[in-house]
């Protein structure tokens, strides 16, 4: 018996930092991709983030409530710590985002 909420988890957890992580390199490298254009792969990711870690609170609440017997606590901790990353990483780019867009429109 596996525990499918924790490879859940884990698998959105990491879902989470390919949208963050993509979002920035997409802005970096391209010249058509802006900061503004970042802010739906924010949105996306911090909820892919918040998913994350309901997913591994229900999986460590089904290890505990079998047992141990259905495994998967080590996968539903690492993936509360790579959500938890995620995030942090989805809030700090909102801010961001948040100051970029201030300075954008007292600058301008």
């Amino acid at each position: 018996m596996a525990n499918a909420r924790a490879v859940w988890a884990f698998l959105v957890a990491l879902l989470a930092l390919g949208v963050l992580v993509g979002a920035a390199a997409a802005a970096q490298l391209s010249e058509q991709v802006g900061l503004a254009e970042g802010a739906p792969a924010v949105a996306v990711g911090f909820v892919l983030a918040v998913v994350s870690l309901s997913l591994a609170r229900r999986a460590r609440f089904e290890h505990q409530r079998t047992l141990g017997r259905v495994g998967g606590a080590g996968l539903a901790t690492a993936a509360r710590v790579l959500g938890l990353v995620a995030l942090i990483v989805a809030v700090t780019a909102a801010l961001a985002l948040a100051v970029f867009a201030v300075l954008t429109l007292v600058l301008d």
